[in-house]
């Protein structure tokens, strides 16, 4: 019996939807890529110097602890634990040591621990001190933030008071974080969180956008936007590292 092998003759148009949908196709996939050398050129050309860095990355929440949760029921550590994936990613590829605080949906507080409080602090403890453990030269944790106010959008990046490189570590993640995803007009605050002062290294929260905004919720569960994120997060370490200077506030440019 003999076998045949089928072939569709396409017509000039269908070729040209096909060829369109392809493009579509391998531009969604290429994304980060494509992002990168079109718009960050410099930013590639000075990835080197994360070469041998260690760098902490710390996906908030996780475990019975979900964080935020928008309107829709996206989860604040599902968003944190997608983005800091991209990230470290994109830390790897430039040769650097990567510590992921975790990889999956865990917290790391010690089981048996009744008052959530104490469970709670337990598990804040245990990030900072990875930074100690591999005497990290940074620590990036990765949050969503939620408020009353609807309206409200943008990224923001947190860094401790007493430390100034951290503060230029966080101002060059929110400059390349507000190019990328529109200005909100929000600029780096120091705050004395726990997890910026259990360690000695340098370190940011970065708060990648709103749950509370309806359509900020949409933006950060597509991948797409995870990518632009946390490329933009990248950026601003591979500037810091390259000695870039501490970016003025817009406010007071």
């Amino acid at each position: 019996m003999r076998s045949f092998v089928i072939f569709k003759v396409f017509r000039p148009k269908q070729k040209i939807i096909l060829a369109m949908l392809l493009a579509l196709l391998v531009g969604a996939a290429v994304y980060p890529y494509y992002a990168s050398s079109q718009e960050n050129r410099a930013v590639e050309a000075l990835s080197w110097t994360v070469a041998s860095k260690i760098i902490v990355v710390d996906p908030g929440h996780g475990g019975i602890d979900p964080g935020c949760v928008g309107k829709s029921g996206v989860r604040e550590k599902d968003i944190n634990l997608a983005i800091a994936k991209r990230l470290s990613t994109y830390l790897k590829q430039a040769g650097a040591t990567v510590v992921m605080t975790r990889e999956g949906d865990y917290d790391l507080s010690e089981e048996g621990k009744a008052p959530s409080g104490v469970k709670h602090k337990d598990d804040l403890a245990a990030r900072a001190e990875l930074a100690e453990l591999y005497q990290a030269d940074l620590f990036i944790s990765v949050h969503v933030n939620s408020i009353p106010l609807t309206e409200c959008w943008g990224p923001q990046v947190f860094y401790h008071p007493d430390s100034k490189d951290s503060k230029r570590l966080a101002a060059l993640m929110q400059k390349e974080l507000n190019k990328a995803g529109g200005d909100s007009g929000r600029w780096v605050k120091p705050e004395d969180f726990f997890v910026l002062r259990g360690h000695k290294c340098t370190s940011a929260i970065v708060e990648v956008g709103f749950l509370s905004n309806p359509k900020e919720e949409t933006l950060l569960g597509e991948p797409i936007h995870q990518n632009k994120l946390a490329w933009s997060i990248y950026a601003g370490v591979v500037r810091y590292f390259a000695g870039d200077p501490l970016p003025k506030d817009p406010e007071y440019d």
